[in-house]
């Protein structure tokens, strides 16, 4: 009986940064951004659990969906994010999961 090889095409994931960044301190006064997307509706329910906890912690919550990465509405996408960025004060842009 003759043996065969299976090759894996899959690439080894990409390194992480493991670092979380600065700690946000107390939320009380802030505008805290939460930026989600479509393809994962899920998102609607960790919003709506977040954005409670946040309110009740004294923060705004300013949510932001983002579309499309290319093309024109891949510069509508990014200048959007570019505001969302200037008007937050801590965003939360995953789940780390």
């Amino acid at each position: 009986m003759a043996r065969i090889s299976v090759l894996d095409p899959t690439a080894a994931p990409p390194e992480g940064d493991a670092d979380p960044g600065p700690m946000a301190g107390a939320l009380a006064g802030k505008v805290v951004g939460i930026r989600f997307d479509s393809a994962w509706r899920s998102w609607e329910w960790a919003l709506d659990e977040w954005r409670q906890s946040l309110v009740g912690a004294g923060a705004t919550v300013r949510l932001w969906e983002s579309g499309n990465r290319i093309g024109h509405e891949g510069d509508q996408t990014f200048a959007e994010l570019a505001e969302f960025v200037d008007a937050v004060d801590v965003a939360v842009i995953g789940l780390g999961n």
